[in-house]
């Protein structure tokens, strides 16, 4: 039998001989167009259209019956594959087993399920589909025809997870639940809905340290994708977890009603010696000397106020800061970050009087109408190998030409694409003398998926560009500093240990703690709480 995967990877393997070689990425990409519509033909035309828009007609035809050679090769005489002179189109056998099509069957059978109430058949089917989807269709692959079927397969994946985990409340599995709860959220990491499921499952469990745990994992995805903080549905399901009864007797910490603050309002706390590297290493770049900063650490660690603190010092000095964050999404777009960087007035206003030759190349990635711009995107500039040079060396003189000390800002590079990475290693070699420093943060625990991005990283480390700067959790003294600082009131010991040991000392966890409890007083017009029941393990808080 024949196996064929498109969802988390590309694959066809047979059960006699193992993987099969395709010759060709297009082939199997072929077969995933076909395997979308299984049972309704496709015009060659169409398909020839779709994958190959900027050739001719007969260029885009010859190019489609050399994939279907390199596919029929690979399929052997699997009847799957459905040929006429005209038209493509894929069957579903028994000797031939897709991923997609197995996945949309168990859907189908688990939506029938449910129609009759039998929740037993819902979670079989469901739990089938689910295990299917094993990540995109298609991964790495960006074809316009390609993203809505893929979006599509998604949001299916992540209704299956609601579907199942609610029969499987109504039976009477929550630790069943629970998993499939967990799995929405990976899937979803933006949207509260499942983090407010997974808080309920887990305090109907009795792990109310997890159902924190996944608040303040909810709170840092917020903070650092979106520079927003849970709506407050959320912090409702946080407050009903902590008011809970528990056997333990808890040393309470006590805060005063207060204003609304958080990062913001509160300084700087317990990182002098790093900030101190930072800015020695500003200052060196704004005489001259480009540099690299890496700032590292777990989530909600404070990486991003750190860097904020220098961009805010470096605006301060006259110096043009340009922001930009990566986003933890499949669908990374190349070059967004420079685009971004790029964007800036300061850097718009330079580059209109940038020599033309150079400006023809930025406007392929930031197309102006003042400029007669190409209305071609980043990735599309991209195309031809022999124009990359000249494509990046068009974009870093635009940054160059600026003239005044820079400091660009990169948020989680951890989730950065290969081609801006390889724009900075481009950028930071041409620009010997000039004063711009690349200030980025780095979440350390994914690099075991990124191996791009670690070679990039031994790459600048070796060149001797890169700066690391690694930040640690918050000793209990500065802890305590953060937390008063927010609310306003002293802590005695005991609270301060109660509070260190429900955040680990991570700062975002810390305000998020502290504003939580602030909350709750004002509302109940009585001092806020906290203690050791609540402590949180956060080994096991969800990344």
């Amino acid at each position: 039998m024949l196996h064929i995967s498109l969802l988390g990877e590309q694959a066809i393997t047979d059960d006699q001989i193992g993987i099969i070689r395709t010759g060709s990425a297009r082939a199997i990409a072929l077969v995933a167009l076909l395997v979308a519509h299984a049972g309704r033909p496709q015009s060659r035309q169409h398909i020839a259209g779709l994958f190959w828009p900027d050739s001719t007609d007969a260029q885009s035809l010859t190019n489609l019956r050399r994939e279907l050679h390199h596919l029929r090769r690979a399929l052997g005489p699997e009847a799957s594959l459905v040929v006429t002179s005209k038209d493509l189109c894929w069957r579903d056998t028994e000797t031939c087993r897709v991923d997609v099509r197995v996945f949309a069957s168990e859907r189908d059978a688990a939506l029938l399920a449910a129609g009759r109430d039998d929740g037993a058949a819902v979670v079989a089917h469901a739990a089938a589909a689910v295990s299917q989807y094993r990540g995109d269709l298609l991964p790495g692959t960006y074809d316009d025809w390609l993203l809505d079927a893929r979006s599509r397969i998604e949001s299916r994946c992540v209704e299956l997870c609601d579907l199942l985990c609610k029969t499987m409340v109504q039976m009477g599995d929550v630790a069943g639940a629970l998993d499939a709860a967990k799995r929405r959220v990976v899937l979803r990491p933006l949207e509260e809905v499942g983090y407010r499921t997974l808080m309920q499952l887990q305090a109907d469990l009795g792990d109310r340290a997890a159902a924190v745990s996944t608040y303040h994992h909810c709170a840092s995805v917020l903070e650092r994708a979106l520079g927003l903080e849970p709506d407050q549905a959320t912090r409702t399901a946080l407050q009903r977890v902590l008011a809970r009864p528990t056997t333990e007797t808890r040393a309470r910490l006590r805060v005063e009603p207060a204003s609304r603050s958080g990062v913001a309002a509160a300084k700087l706390i317990g990182r002098s010696d790093e900030f101190g590297s930072l800015r020695a290493l500003w200052h060196n770049a704004a005489a001259g000397n480009p540099s690299l900063v890496l700032v590292g650490g777990d989530p909600g660690v404070g990486k991003t106020r750190l860097v904020g603190e220098l961009a805010a010092l470096a605006k301060l000095q006259g110096a043009v800061v340009a922001s930009t964050q990566c986003f933890g999404s499949s669908r990374r777009l190349a070059l967004s970050a420079v685009a971004d960087w790029l964007r800036d007035p300061a850097v718009q206003s330079s580059t209109a009087t940038l020599d033309p030759v150079w400006r023809v190349e930025v406007d392929r990635l930031v197309p102006t109408a003042q400029r007669g711009g190409s209305s071609e995107v980043g990735s599309r500039a991209m195309v031809d190998a022999w124009q990359r040079h000249r494509f990046f060396e068009g974009m870093a003189r635009a940054l160059i030409h600026v003239r005044r000390p820079m400091l660009l800002v990169l948020d989680n590079v951890q989730w950065c694409d290969q081609e801006t990475l390889a724009f900075l290693t481009f950028c930071l070699g041409l620009t010997l003398d000039t004063p711009i420093m690349v200030a980025g943060t780095l979440r350390t625990d994914t690099l075991d998926h990124e191996p791009g991005l670690v070679d990039w990283i031994a790459t600048m480390r070796a060149s001797g560009t890169l700066t690391e700067i690694p930040l640690l959790p918050l000793e209990v003294a500065d802890t305590t500093r953060l937390a008063q600082a927010i609310s306003g009131r002293s802590l005695r010991t005991a609270e301060a240990d109660s509070l260190q040991a429900m955040t680990g000392g991570f700062p975002l966890y810390v305000v998020e703690t502290a504003r939580t409890a602030v909350d709750a007083g004002m509302r109940s017009r009585r001092p806020a709480i906290w203690g050791p029941s609540s402590a949180i393990g956060w080994s096991r808080c969800p990344r």
